[in-house]
């Protein structure tokens, strides 16, 4: 009776289970290949820093306007000039006015001159001597005599009053100099003086908008004016921007699927097909809140700001690179 061979009974269960571990054996190095793989996504160069809209509020022509794109610019140094030359015979009226309100107050704080007082007290000695003479005159006239009219008395003790009156008003005048000018005179001459103060820094600071300088130092990004342009301060607009450094920086667009594998003070690596060869580290400093639409494709995207150590990275900004993002640091 010839053999046969006898095959290996399978039971239901047993292929369902073999199944499952297949599957499982099969997934689990997938997924952790998945993970393990860099993400590489596109990126351009961009600057770093706080880019500022400056304008100014006054109304005229663009007179100057000594900067370019891309020059440096130190603190305070002029951007742009307005023509303003009315301000400018305004406030050399209001400081003419202000110099006379000043030498007002410095007359009356001062009080009188050495020369004043000298001369009222001049004019005391001169009443003095007119007032002796004609008390002198009304003594020597006797009202019995036979050559003393009663008109040539009366006029004689008229004299005599009118001497005495103007002595004491001479007198008057010397004390008045010499106790100095009043305290209300005083108030009302510094009152002047800052009301004048006040005109001429309204007017300065109305001139001061005319010239538009850099608040910080930093880089042109560009003018947004041209000399000979009107401007009003009616329609504001913005003159010419201005960034508060040239660093350097890479803004990429990393894929919905890919966010999860990002995080900050992720190593990057950045290469450019225009400069082959070279390779640049970059560290991941922030990750935008929001996906936005990805303009090259149709897909949503995070966008990842990345910097670098490197201070002489001159990379031109707009140009395209890929970034390679390394494992998220352990902590």
């Amino acid at each position: 009776m010839p053999a046969t061979s006898r095959l290996p009974v399978i039971r239901p269960g047993s292929v369902f289970l073999a199944l499952i571990c297949c599957a499982a054996g099969h997934a689990i190095p997938v997924r952790a290949e998945a993970a393990k793989a860099a993400v590489v996504v596109p990126g351009r160069i961009v600057r770093l820093g706080n880019v500022l809209s400056l304008g100014t509020a006054a109304s005229g022509i663009v007179a100057d306007l000594p900067v370019r794109d891309g020059m440096h610019v130190e603190k305070g140094q002029l951007l742009v000039r307005i023509e303003c030359a009315d301000i400018e015979k305004e406030l050399d009226a209001q400081k003419a006015k202000l110099a006379a309100v000043e030498a007002a107050l410095k007359r009356v704080e001062d009080g009188p001159l050495p020369e004043e007082l000298a001369m009222a007290a001049a004019n005391v000695e001169v009443a003095v001597a007119r007032s002796e003479q004609t008390d002198t005159a009304l003594k020597r006239m006797a009202p019995d005599s036979p050559t003393t009219s009663e008109a040539k008395l009366d006029d004689a003790k008229h004299d005599a009053r009118v001497a005495a009156a103007r002595l004491e008003e001479a007198r008057a005048k010397l004390s008045l100099l010499r106790s100095g000018s009043r305290a209300e005179d005083i108030a009302e001459a510094r009152f002047s003086r800052d009301a004048a103060e006040a005109l001429v820094g309204e007017v300065s600071a109305r001139l001061s908008r005319c010239s538009v300088r850099a608040p910080i130092a930093g880089i042109v990004l560009g003018t947004k004016v041209t000399v000979g342009q009107f401007i009003s301060a009616a329609v504001p607009q913005t003159l010419l921007e201005l960034i508060d450094n040239d660093r350097r920086g890479v803004r990429a667009d990393v894929n919905e699927r890919d966010v999860s594998r990002i995080c900050l003070r992720q190593s990057a690596v950045v290469t450019a097909e225009s400069f082959p060869g070279v390779q640049v580290d970059f560290v991941a400093e922030g990750i935008s809140e929001t996906l936005m639409a990805a303009t090259s494709q149709e897909r949503e995207v995070r966008e990842v700001a990345l910097a670098s150590a490197n201070s002489s990275f001159n990379w031109p900004v707009g140009l395209r690179v890929s970034v390679r993002f390394k494992a998220c640091p352990a902590d």
